[in-house]
């Protein structure tokens, strides 16, 4: 990891997460419409991806992951249907991230291991890319934390559903603005405290 910081891997989440989903819902807050909103938290994640891009010549996955969860809200929010469907659209989208978590599993460079690779220093990136290729120990570990964070947002998606049919739309707009931030907040907690502990047990053990 970097030493921009104290906790670099929060810091790296505050960026890819939480600075988005701040542009989206303070536009909210202010009276935008859910379209701006959207595309500015798009927008911001977008600038995130190509900021790292230059500065580091990397791919941010995080970033990309929640500008693709945005657009996908983007797109439904253009879709008509009953107030049902408008607040289930929200399922959809998490439901899309938590997928692509998933499926990263399955290969060599699980999503949240690209985040964190992203986030690092040239010289702890290239540390980051022999641990993952020497050490498998050290490849499970963000490919476990990948799996959590898929499984964790698939949940919440599911979740979501029969309380949208339970509850009032006035109730359900603001408890599903609660329910995404919480879940979120609590996996990016853990994720930076997780991946500071492997990250420095297996560079104490190399």
């Amino acid at each position: 990891m970097t030493a921009r910081g104290k906790n670099p891997t929060l810091s790296l989440l505050l960026w890819d997460v939480a600075l988005p989903l701040a542009a989206y819902y303070g536009l909210r807050l202010a009276g935008q419409s859910e379209q701006v909103s959207l595309l500015a938290g798009a927008g911001v994640a977008a600038a995130r991806i190509a900021w790292v891009a230059v500065r580091d010549r990397s791919f941010d996955g995080f970033a990309a992951l929640l500008a693709g969860v945005l657009g996908v809200g983007l797109v439904l929010s253009l879709v008509t249907g009953d107030a049902k469907f408008l607040l289930l659209k929200e399922s959809f989208a998490t439901a899309t991230a938590a997928i692509v978590l998933l499926l990263s599993c399955f290969g060599r460079t699980p999503m949240v291991l690209v985040a964190v690779r992203a986030g690092s220093s040239a010289a702890k990136r290239a540390e980051i890319e022999r641990l993952g290729d020497e050490v498998p120990a050290f490849r499970r570990a963000f490919t476990r934390m990948s799996a959590v964070w898929g499984v964790a947002l698939l949940l919440e998606a599911a979740v979501r559903v029969p309380l949208v049919y339970t509850l009032s739309a006035d109730v359900m707009n603001a408890l599903s603005v609660f329910l995404l931030l919480a879940v979120i907040g609590g996996l990016s907690l853990w994720s930076a405290r997780y991946a500071e502990r492997i990250l420095r047990k297996h560079t104490v053990a190399a």
